[in-house]
């Protein structure tokens, strides 16, 4: 009897850890199945022609460019590379990441057609180690709303260091509506990102579509 009772206490703990490793396995392979699946559709609709992939500059980059000084952009998610074939003709310094090789193969060509020496890098944006910072403008169109959790801890944590002191870090996003919608940032998600700056100019909106949408103007860097 005492034997038994034993081997219970002591399968008992070991039990409960292989549940417990077992859970991690799945939530980690769910992770994983959701970015392939997150991959896939994206790289699907980069054969034809995706429905964010517009092929013009917002008036909000516009804006900025119009006043703001010459230096090196960054553009995290940038599709075929419109809004950095328009920072090169305004003589910034441009960097592209995105990870649709498709998209990578337009972004490098419109550039090396109308004579601009930019990169595009094929890649994750929530990694730094393939960036050469600091920059003066990090643009993200659409980009940072759709990534995962992780990535998102990841690409916030990188924004201080790859930004200049007096950068600026422009994001177009779609509000979170539901707190378990995959694609869209909450107002506690916002304040995360606000923290990192100085000053941050919010403009709400709606997109072609009349989804509620935002602008964020963020600049100067808070040292950590």
């Amino acid at each position: 009897m005492k034997q038994k009772e034993f081997v219970e206490t002591v399968g008992g703990p070991c039990r409960i850890r292989e549940d417990l490793n077992r859970d991690g396995m799945i939530k980690g392979d769910i992770i994983m199945i959701n970015r392939l699946r997150h991959w896939l559709r994206f790289n699907l609709a980069y054969l034809g022609s995706p429905p964010w992939d517009t092929g013009i500059t917002p008036p909000e980059v516009e804006q900025y460019i119009a006043i703001a000084k010459v230096g090196r952009a960054l553009d995290l998610g940038c599709g075929t590379g419109t809004n950095l074939l328009r920072l090169a003709q305004a003589g910034w310094d441009v960097t592209g990441v995105e990870f649709a090789p498709k998209a990578v193969l337009v972004a490098r060509r419109r550039l090396h057609k109308a004579g601009y020496s930019g990169s595009v890098i094929l890649g994750d944006v929530g990694d730094a180690s393939i960036l050469q910072p600091p920059y003066d403008l990090v643009l993200d169109i659409g980009c940072y709303h759709g990534l995962d959790a992780s990535t998102r801890a990841r690409y916030r944590a990188n924004l201080p260091a790859i930004l200049t002191d007096a950068g600026t870090f422009l994001l177009y996003f779609h509000h979170k509506i539901e707190p378990e919608a995959r694609v869209g940032i909450s107002e506690e998600e916002l304040i995360l990102i606000a923290s990192l700056f100085k000053a941050v100019h919010r403009q709400d909106s709606e997109d072609r579509f009349g989804r509620k949408a935002c602008w964020l103007n963020c600049t100067g860097v808070i040292d950590a």
